[in-house]
């Protein structure tokens, strides 16, 4: 089993990624920056990973 401060690395190292997989997903910066629903969008998902980020912190307390 992984010790306990490997686990909330591989938590975000996780939670990094999946920011930038979503990223790249939306597209070029110049798109984003011209798109008023790019913008909101990409910040719901960091708000998003924020959350999760959280939680996970916090589970991570109990382990």
């Amino acid at each position: 089993m992984f010790d306990k401060n490997i686990i909330l690395l591989i938590i975000f190292i996780l939670l990094i990624l999946f920011y930038f997989v979503i990223r790249l997903s939306v597209g070029k910066k110049k798109d984003i920056d011209n798109s008023k629903n790019l913008i909101t969008y990409l910040k719901s998902v960091r708000i998003l990973i924020l959350i999760i980020g959280i939680v996970g912190l916090i589970l991570w307390f109990f382990l």
